[in-house]
């Protein structure tokens, strides 16, 4: 089972955005791993939620105290939240290995414009806005999978670039370090071609080497 919280905000142009976004299967609260992808898509409000495992996750993961949880609510799982657990716990190698997952996955995203129309969400991104990712504190100690799709080598190159910088490649060595050089699939597209691209595979291969440790 996967149970879903976020920071949950509105903003002053009357739209909603989704930051932090943790993904927690099991009963432990260590951290798993992180995903960046592009931007948040349709999981909805389903309820409250739990401060007590908010509070515990950075607490015990992040050396935060006492996290202010009045924005934060509970999600369903939308799509892509399912297609990033089977990237962690190797499902798409269909090997028979797949990992019991037990703890957080930290989701983030580019910019935070809550929106699952791809075009429309680029059409609303904003280098400016506030609602952009600015997190690098909580990616350490723990791989990160890159899934920002093709947009991050074009519209949203600069946040991209930044991210992939500040990222620790010794943790996460299944990078080429040009940036160029890097297929950073959106799990959308390793849902549809994990079963007839030979690259969806070895990447997922290379990635689950480092979560099964």
């Amino acid at each position: 089972m996967m149970r879903v919280f976020a920071e949950f905000f509105i903003g002053d142009d009357g739209k909603e955005y989704r930051r932090k976004t943790l993904l927690h299967f099991g009963t432990s609260v260590e951290l798993i791993g992180s995903a960046v992808l592009m931007n948040p898509g349709s999981a909805k409000v389903i309820g409250d939620p739990d401060n007590e495992f908010l509070k515990r996750f950075y607490s015990d993961n992040h050396n935060i105290a006492d996290i202010d949880t009045s924005n934060w609510r509970a999600y369903n799982a939308d799509s892509t939240m399912n297609q990033v657990k089977k990237i962690f716990n190797g499902w798409y190698l269909q090997n028979d290995n797949e990992i019991e997952l037990d703890g957080v996955i930290q989701l983030f995203n580019c910019f935070y414009y809550k929106n699952q129309n791809y075009n429309e969400a680029l059409n609303n991104y904003d280098n400016d806005t506030i609602f952009k990712f600015n997190e690098y504190q909580y990616l350490k100690d723990r791989p990160v999978y890159l899934g920002w799709g093709g947009a991050g080598k074009s519209e949203l190159r600069p946040i991209a670039t930044e991210i992939f910088s500040k990222i620790d490649k010794t943790i996460t060595p299944i990078y080429n370090l040009d940036f160029n050089k890097n297929s950073f699939y959106h799990p959308g597209f390793i849902n549809r071609s994990y079963k007839k691209f030979s690259g969806t595979k070895s990447l997922l291969s290379d990635f689950i080497s480092l979560i099964d440790k």
